[in-house]
């Protein structure tokens, strides 16, 4: 009997034609491929070495909107088991490690999803070629460190025999290593941001590489990733449920250390001036003195600002109806924090001179804004939203931000960044 190896048509109906996989030798027989006749459709079932599943858990691949010419990153032989490419195989594998996916759907100009509930990955072309891209350079960047350790030990070995190599510049080396970097500074050793610091000051001195251009898109970027972090660590508190004096503080030293947010929060430019800078009000006796969560002051101007900050899990009305059915009373906490940072305007005021004496000028005073950053929306009822809009619509002298809606101002600003 003539030894029989290879995909073989096995069935064809009027919707597909079935293909097996056969290897009289090793005595495999299984399924292997579907080609779809009325729709642009194929169906591959990965193969392991020895026949059998070739994944845990991942049954089948499904192409739909190629044509017959499947992307990068797939395996489109039968004899290499179909599936991901052997440079995927760390995605691969840690896919099918850690969830239980049974199906990886992949369509030309389709979403990236990862659906757990269904069990299936989605994938498309672009998505393939990245993934590709980034391990192939992984890969050869460890195969030439390997070869530079091999050539390196071989010299040593046979000094005269075997020329000691010289270390070379691995392409895309750079780019690999930048591409895995985290989301802060902190990830930098003093070595790394030295030799960072040193790049960037011999690049300096070609006047033909650090371009205006090349500059600004730089700048971009890292503003996108630290936007990215800040929008993380934002929305790590927001999930907090529980309200305290230590989320108060901890909302406090987040925007403390995220200070370019106060622009957002004000609508012009400004800079924190103060934190909890004591804004007057001490009795004779020295007692009863203010202090304010935030001062903010006008980079342009110096026209001083204050911020009064509570938590996203400050209630900002009442749980029962005022009258009927739709009228609803502000909190304690609300009308509270209007009040304390109006006093606390007043105060400044009116020891406005004597500040700016001991403070040695730097700021001024022209009706100074108040704005009180409290609560958030989501916690409202659509009868609650519009009592909150009447109360907030008619605080003239204090503007009332809540945690949510700030949190769609840094969202709308990474969205901008991104579509630049």
């Amino acid at each position: 009997m003539t030894a029989k190896k290879g995909e073989h048509l096995e069935k064809e109906g009027p919707l597909k034609k079935i293909y097996f996989y056969y290897d009289s030798e090793s005595g495999i027989k299984q399924l292997s491929s579907e080609v779809f006749k009325k729709s642009d459709q194929i169906v591959h079932y990965p193969r392991g070495y020895e026949g059998g599943d070739k994944y845990k858990t991942i049954k089948k691949f499904t192409y739909k909107g190629f044509k017959g010419k499947l992307p990068v990153g797939v395996n489109k032989s039968v004899n290499f088991g179909y599936g991901f490419t052997k440079t995927l195989n760390p995605f691969a594998y840690h896919i099918n490690d850690n969830y239980d996916i049974d199906e990886v759907i992949i369509e030309k100009g389709g979403k990236v999803e990862l659906d757990l509930a269904n069990k299936k990955l989605y994938l498309n072309e672009i998505a393939l070629s990245t993934l590709q891209d980034a391990f192939s350079s992984i890969f050869k960047k460890n195969k030439e460190e390997v070869d530079f350790v091999l050539k390196t030990n071989l010299h040593t070995l046979f000094p005269t025999t075997i020329v000691k190599p010289t270390k070379t510049y691995i392409s895309n080396a750079l780019a690999t290593s930048l591409s895995s970097w985290g989301n802060t500074i902190d990830e930098f050793s003093d070595e790394d941001k030295k030799a960072i610091k040193d790049l960037f000051d011999k690049l300096s001195l070609s006047t033909d590489f650090l371009t205006k251009e090349a500059l600004a898109k730089t700048k971009e970027i890292v503003d996108n990733k630290y936007i990215q972090e800040t929008l993380k660590k934002y929305k790590e508190l927001m999930a907090i449920k529980t309200d305290s004096d230590s989320l108060e503080k901890k909302w406090q030293e987040f925007l403390k250390d995220n200070s370019w947010i106060f622009s957002y929060i004000f609508a012009q430019p400004v800079i924190l001036y103060k934190r909890e800078a004591y804004v007057g009000g001490k009795t004779i006796d020295n007692k009863n003195g203010k202090f304010n969560d935030f001062l903010i002051k006008n980079s342009l101007s110096d026209n001083v600002s204050f911020l009064e900050i509570k938590t996203h899990k400050t209630k900002l009305l009442d749980p029962s109806t005022y009258r009927g059915e739709d009228v609803y009373s502000a909190t304690k906490d609300l009308t509270g924090s209007i009040n304390q940072v109006l006093n606390q305007r007043d105060n400044f005021q009116k020891e406005f001179y004597s500040h700016k004496v001991k403070s040695k000028g730097g700021f001024e005073t022209f009706n100074s804004k108040c704005v009180v950053l409290i609560g958030s929306t989501k916690d409202l009822t659509e009868e609650q939203k519009y009592s909150f809009e009447l109360f907030r619509s008619n605080s003239r002298d204090v503007e009332i931000i809540t945690f949510d809606e700030l949190q769609t101002k840094i969202e709308s600003l990474q969205k901008l960044l991104k579509t630049k």
